[in-house]
């Protein structure tokens, strides 16, 4: 198991690098605005490994591998018989009927000791001392079905964990967008209030007008309500990855990284069909159904031949018995009991059996529609992340080119409003477009990345492993 953090840069792995173009005034902002130095520093990795030693889901199918487990222990014992040592006394006065039918007044005792317990009068040891009842159908078919249903259970956990894994790498990256999202508006903040004071000037000394100052006027507002909007997001994304981690509800997560990490698996060569060929081998959910069917087709055939596998029934006991008239107890001595006995059961004169078999062959039929259904969600998974990848592989270069653009015109509108030269609305909007274009630059980074990690997920690959 080879880590992201550790793979080669000539590999297809994971490649973490800073985002430049636009982000230099962001970082700063985000830092002071949220205070990245307060709370528990965390970072993806360690959110990662978090997931896997204190995430409650993954603990839960852990335990159900192990349920499992026990299950599958217990099935290979039914052909395995029961122990009894003991020792038991048995008095009796008053009438006993033989088998003539005469009554006879009896007064007498009897006691046992040994391998079994129970023993009185003429018949077997109540309590055998080896005592064994197979059902030899299911002594042969129970353990493979319980066998199918344990290796069920290993891949619904190995499955479960991808997909814990692949909620806490988004909520990481969400968590990392929401207070870059704070530092930009903080960042666009401080700009409206700078358009703003200038603006006021500028209509106070009778340089512009008061229309512009008003207008103005209205963005700091505007962005204080989304730089708060920003922080609740921070604190909803933190409460969440928190929970994913169950750590304690009152921690604040500080992520170090100081940008957007970009997440590089699969390049925009990748072949979609052999992508989909790949996951419909890897996928830890087609060993999961596999086995399912498998342990269905197992019960359906131990209810096809449980009509004709015999029971069987086996009991031993030996000790030390005696008895006597009254009270009294002549001398044990040594006897052996065993008792063999096969039969055929026909639950309902068969009919209980035939219903069984036709509910085993709906259970299979279902068990064998769900794997077709998965096929077709993994199909789908696929190349929706497929898609989402070379979306926003696309989308990330026009957001770089408009961020510098947006950077550049932003700065020669201020430059101009300074020199008394533009119209404070040309700055307005070269303010806004600049903000809008540094969150649609953020956003295409976040989907790029969270893209690519669901993909690796789709083909079947933990988060924090290469492929």
């Amino acid at each position: 198991m080879r880590s992201f953090a550790s793979a080669g840069p000539a590999r297809a792995s994971f490649r973490f690098a800073w985002l430049a173009c636009g982000f230099s005034l962001v970082t700063s902002a985000v830092i002071a605005q949220t205070g990245a130095e307060q709370g528990l520093p965390i970072d993806m990795a360690t959110a990662l490994r978090l997931a896997d030693e204190r995430n409650l889901d993954v603990a839960i199918y852990l335990e159900r591998v192990a349920e499992a487990s026990a299950q599958l222990t217990q099935s290979r014992t039914l052909a395995v018989p029961t122990l009894r040592v003991g020792a038991s006394y048995n008095r009796h006065s008053g009438p006993l009927q033989e088998t003539s039918g005469q009554v006879s007044d009896v007064d007498r005792a009897s006691q046992f000791r040994g391998f079994g317990a129970g023993a009185v009068g003429a018949g077997d040891v109540q309590a055998a001392g080896a005592g064994l009842e197979v059902n030899v159908a299911d002594a042969i078919f129970r353990p493979l079905a319980a066998r199918q249903n344990h290796a069920a259970a290993q891949a619904a956990s190995v499955a479960n964990r991808h997909a814990v894994l692949l909620q806490v790498a988004t909520a990481y990256l969400r968590l990392l967008q929401a207070r870059m999202e704070g530092g930009i508006a903080a960042e666009s903040l401080r700009r409206a209030v700078e358009l703003a004071t200038v603006t006021g000037d500028y209509a106070e000394a009778g340089e512009g007008l008061l229309a512009d100052a008003e207008l103005a006027a209205v963005q700091p507002l505007v962005w204080e309500q989304k730089r708060r909007a920003a922080a609740e997001a921070v604190d909803v994304e933190n409460a969440t990855l928190a929970r994913l981690l169950h750590l304690d509800p009152g921690v604040r997560l500080a992520p170090t990284e100081k940008a957007i990490p970009l997440i590089e698996i699969y390049g925009s060569d990748e072949d979609l069909n052999g992508l989909i060929a790949r996951a419909l081998e890897a996928r830890p959910e087609t060993e999961q159904y596999d086995a399912l069917v498998g342990a269905a087709q197992a019960g359906l055939t131990a209810e096809r031949y449980s009509l004709f596998v015999p029971r069987v029934a086996l009991t031993y006991s030996s000790g030390d018995f005696g008895g006597g008239a009254g009270t009294s107890i002549g001398a044990l001595t040594h006897r052996d009991d065993l008792s063999v006995m096969l039969y055929w059961q026909f639950d309902q004169l068969g009919f209980a059996n035939r219903g069984r078999i036709q509910q085993k062959q709906s259970q299979l039929r279902q068990m064998e529609f769900q794997r077709e259904q998965l096929q077709d969600v993994i199909v789908a998974e696929v190349r929706e992340a497929y898609a989402r990848v070379d979306s926003f592989r696309e989308q990330m270069k026009l957001a770089a080119q408009a961020s510098e653009r947006a950077q550049r015109a932003y700065a020669l509108n201020r430059e101009r409003i300074f020199e008394n030269e533009g119209m404070p609305l040309e700055a307005l909007q070269a303010m806004q477009s600049l903000a809008d274009v540094e969150l649609m630059h953020l956003e295409s980074v976040v989907g790029y990345s969270q893209a690519q990690i669901e993909l690796h997920t789709a083909l079947g690959n933990p988060v924090n492993e290469e492929p």
